[in-house]
């Protein structure tokens, strides 16, 4: 995800047990701090472990993840050399070219994930959504580098956003749990069961 010189945005996730803890400060900017110990990840029914397909599905899962979490924290590290004026911002969009096929390759991964249950196909629809989103941000955000167009930058923030919260619905569905998203911004922390 990534940082705009604007505002400030700071999401931490902490993936404890069956449970997703966030905190969002402000929406103009798009620092987000992950901490997903995905290989923590309960499963509650020893029985579903057996089921080689429903492994499969788990492993595929979670490797996605990490493989995204790490493309996004590598592009990041990028903005943050941009931020510190280290690349103008013709470099800035050449790289963002050159992540953005990397970012459609998980996209296309995620796409071939076979889940086992309509929960587990939820979690999917959901994060292919999340990496969409965050794909139209950095186009967004490449224009903006282009033209210098705030309400560009604000769309890209914007759809950061949304990734973030399709990312933490996907998790809820695969954990079998809902987010209760009474305001929009996931203030509320309450994960009721299905």
């Amino acid at each position: 995800m990534r940082n705009t010189s604007i505002g400030t945005l700071i999401v931490v996730i902490l993936l404890v047990g069956f449970y997703l803890e966030f905190v969002i400060i402000n929406q103009s900017q798009a620092t987000i701090t992950l901490n997903l110990p995905l290989s923590r990840i309960k499963y509650t029914n020893s029985s579903i472990l057996t089921d080689n397909k429903t492994q499969s599905f788990h492993v595929a899962y979670e490797t996605l993840i990490n493989d995204s979490h790490s493309l996004t924290e590598s592009y990041q590290k990028e903005i943050g050399k941009w931020q510190s004026k280290q690349y103008d911002n013709k470099t800035m969009v050449l790289i963002t070219d050159k992540y953005l096929p990397e970012f459609q390759k998980l996209v296309s991964r995620a796409q071939a994930l076979q889940p086992t249950t309509t929960k587990y196909l939820q979690a999917k629809d959901l994060y292919i959504k999340s990496l969409q989103s965050e794909i139209e941000s950095y186009m967004h955000f490449r224009s903006f580098l282009v033209t210098g167009d705030r309400t560009e930058d604000n769309t890209s923030t914007q759809l950061l956003s949304n990734a973030l919260k399709y990312e933490i619905k996907s998790f809820a569905a695969f954990n079998n749990k809902t987010v209760t998203d009474t305001d929009s911004n996931y203030e509320s922390r309450s994960f009721v069961p299905i």
